[in-house]
């Protein structure tokens, strides 16, 4: 009886410890599984991080680069800027040299039509008080003879002794003045404003506009006027040799001939009446102004104008 109950006491003793050994088989499986589970949480975890750390990195690279490309863009921008300025002020330093520029141009304009237009009254006005009666176009430079003031006989390049004497005064009077207008030496005398101005004084013959009807002596009016004005030309430097001396800034003498015929009608003498026709019957000493104040200065002026726009 008593190894009966001996023996249910190690059964059940037995029983108690199996229990417990389940137990903590139990327990060290749950364990186990519980730390296989952090290890790939961990491991996950890891991952995560090292994910995050390149995308860091990545963001990083990203903002080092964006700002890299910042500085370089206010690099260039500073430096545009600069180039800017400089442009700036070499452009204000061009828009006050072209304004100078211009400046001259016109002051030097104004100071040889100035010149010219004081030339051509020095002359009539001397003209007129010797006697001899021009008419002055100061817009084209023209010193007018008619015939009634330089008359030449029907069909003739001869001059009259009146007409020689006119000559005489004329050629006296451009010795006086046209020096101071001549390119050379300075002469004694000449005024504050006078000015090397002409490029060529022209002695020009015009004819009515009736053709030659006795052809032995001249083919047509062309003939005819460039002889009248050649006859005029030789008689002024016969009078006054030194005519001859006077040169143009290309030193090149001044005084020539040309005959028009009756190509150059004056404007208000175009009709057929006698009066028309004995106002073209004429000589007319034409003031040439020299290259620098013809057109090409103008065209020069609109240029320097039109840069000046373009700069503001």
């Amino acid at each position: 009886m008593a190894e009966a109950r001996a023996s249910e006491a190690d059964e059940a003793g037995e029983g108690y410890f199996a229990s417990i050994s389940d137990l903590m088989v139990g327990v060290l499986f749950v364990f186990l599984l519980m730390l296989t589970v952090f290890a790939l949480n961990f491991r996950s975890s890891e991952d995560d991080v090292e994910r995050l750390r390149a995308e860091l990195r990545a963001a990083q690279a990203e903002v080092q680069a964006k700002r890299e490309e910042a500085a370089r863009a206010l690099r260039e921008a500073e430096e545009r800027k600069a180039e800017s300025l400089r442009l700036a002020a070499q452009l204000e330093v061009q828009r006050a040299t072209l304004l100078k520029a211009l400046d001259l141009l016109e002051a030097d304009l104004e100071q040889r039509n100035r010149a010219r237009i004081d030339m051509l009254d020095g002359l009539e006005r001397r003209l007129r008080e010797r006697g001899v009666q021009v008419q002055v176009d100061q817009r084209s430079g023209v010193l007018r003879l008619a015939e009634r003031d330089l008359r030449f006989p029907t069909r003739s390049a001869e001059l009259t002794p009146e007409a020689r004497q006119t000559v005489n005064v004329l050629a006296d009077v451009f010795a006086e003045v046209l020096p101071c207008y001549a390119h050379g030496p300075e002469v004694a005398g000449c005024g504050e404003g006078d000015a090397p101005v002409l490029e060529a004084v022209l002695v020009e013959g015009h004819t009515d506009k009736r053709p030659i009807s006795d052809r032995r002596q001249f083919r047509d009016n062309y003939q005819l006027s460039a002889e009248r004005a050649l006859t005029v030309y030789r008689a002024a430097v016969e009078r006054q040799p030194g005519l001859l001396a006077l040169l143009n800034p290309e030193d090149q003498r001044l005084l020539g001939v040309s005959g028009y015929g009756e190509t150059r009608p004056l404007p208000d003498a175009l009709g057929e009446g006698e009066e028309d026709l004995a106002r073209n019957r004429r000589i007319d000493i034409r003031f040439v102004l020299s290259s620098r104040t013809a057109e090409e200065v103008r065209r020069l002026k609109e240029e320097i104008r039109r840069v000046l726009e373009g700069v503001r």
